[in-house]
């Protein structure tokens, strides 16, 4: 099953802008986001919690005594001490399952974006220049994305489901059936209605294999 954030909506109480906080309620936000995020980055120092509030002045949330912070900003101040210097960094990466669902929707994009090209260069319709330029983008899939979904252990029965193909076999993305489709185009107005593209040259292939229904 797909793993998606859910929706957060604001936290109840009385909202204070992090500058008109008092010393000690920003103290007490620094202990709720120490308290929340404190096992993810159990080595970082103190200094670095404090700065990163300061540097973010994220909204304080008033309960009676208690001091909170919304779900949104304790995500993004979790990105943010994430790439603290502080903090090893990982060689190999890991890549969590947002990533990876972000990377097989990237794909499957791509491997679309091979079909529709097939079907407007076919086709009589003239191409506009921002549907060209969509095409050149995504018919080359991210070659971050193929890694990430190559470095996942397929085989396992634990694996996460794979992302449903297309059928059928598109043009490979780094085919030169890909630069003649793109190159064979319709635009309005232009003599013989081709225009030769002039957009980036095919992403590297990773490994080979359908766009979104690989398996290492």
């Amino acid at each position: 099953m797909p793993y998606y954030l859910p929706f957060h909506a604001p936290p109840t109480g009385q909202c204070l802008p992090y500058h008109r906080a008092t010393a000690a309620q920003r103290t007490l936000a620094g202990n709720y986001l120490h308290q929340r995020l404190g096992t993810h980055f159990p080595t970082l120092r103190a200094v670095t919690w404090t700065r990163a509030l300061a540097d973010y002045q994220p909204d304080l949330w008033l309960r009676g005594t208690v001091v909170a912070l919304a779900e949104t900003d304790l995500t993004q101040l979790a990105q943010h001490l994430a790439t603290s210097p502080e903090l090893p960094v990982l060689d190999p990466p890991l890549y969590g399952l947002p990533a990876l669902h972000l990377a097989q929707h990237s794909l499957q994009a791509s491997e679309l974006a091979v079909w529709a090209l097939g079907e407007v260069a076919a086709g009589a319709t003239a191409c506009g220049p921002r549907l060209e330029a969509l095409l050149r983008r995504l018919v080359y899939p991210s070659p971050l994305a193929e890694q990430v979904v190559q470095a996942w252990c397929w085989n396992l029965a634990s694996a996460p489901l794979l992302a449903p193909g297309l059928p059928g076999a598109p043009p490979w993305p780094d085919s030169a059936e890909i630069e003649r489709l793109l190159n064979h185009l319709k635009f309005p107005g232009s003599p013989g209605g081709l225009v030769p593209g002039t957009g980036p040259g095919p992403a590297k292939q990773l490994f080979p294999g359908p766009l979104v229904r690989r398996v290492a």
